[in-house]
Parts: C-alpha cells; sequence; structure tokens
C-alpha cells in the first residue's frame, strides 16, 4: 500500500526500469525521464542503472528518486552512486525532498503552465 511517506517512496517507480521501456509511465514521469536522458541510455548505462537501482531499493526498501527534470542522466548516475552510501535516515529524508521537488514543479506546471515551460 502506499500511504504515509514510507509508502510514497516505495511506490515510486524505478528511474529507467520496466514501466519506462514500457511506456506505462504517467506522462509527466515519460516526459521528465526522456528529457534526462534515461530513455535514451546505450546498453551499458542501462546495466549500471538496473544494478544500482535493484542495489539500492535492496539497501533502504525504496526506489531510488530524484527529480528527473532538474537533473541529466550522469547526474543522476552520479548522485544514485553517491546516495548509496548515504544512512537510510539521511537517504529516507533526501528522497522525501526530491518527492517535494517532482510535485512542486508538477503543481506549478498545472497551475502555471504558460511561466513553468519558460522556466
Amino acid at each position: 500500500m502506499c500511504t504515509g511517506k514510507e509508502g510514497i517512496l516505495r511506490c515510486h517507480p524505478d528511474l529507467a526500469g520496466r514501466d519506462l521501456q514500457r511506456g506505462t509511465l504517467t506522462r509527466e514521469s515519460q516526459e521528465e525521464q526522456s528529457q534526462a536522458g534515461m530513455a535514451s541510455l546505450n546498453p551499458e548505462e542501462t546495466t549500471r542503472m538496473y544494478r544500482l537501482n535493484t542495489e539500492y531499493k535492496r539497501r533502504f526498501g525504496f526506489p531510488f528518486i530524484i527529480c528527473a527534470k532538474m537533473n541529466n542522466k550522469a547526474a543522476i548516475l552520479r548522485q544514485l552512486t553517491e546516495r548509496s552510501g548515504n544512512s537510510q535516515t539521511k537517504e529516507r529524508a533526501h528522497a522525501i525532498d526530491e518527492v517535494k521537488k517532482i510535485c512542486n514543479l508538477r503543481l506549478r506546471n498545472v497551475v502555471l503552465p504558460d511561466i513553468q515551460n519558460k522556466l
């Protein structure tokens, strides 16, 4: 179940995961991940991303979360590697902050779509 902060983190889709490959992400997630370069990973990057995502999820109990709209694939891969060394408490707080960024940008896009596109 996806309730509470932990639930929201656990129910987040894997970055560059099966949902992206299958096209089953929400339109917003699809666009954000594609713009960040997650839809155009080469085979080596795909393998690395899968391995890092799996290790991260095993360590923390939820998928790696980052505001893709504010990053590119190099930054995402770097952050995934770096943040995997965080403590459970620090990483949970970091992931929650990333969800807040995602929500903030999406809400702005709904409320102020013309302004958001200029940012």
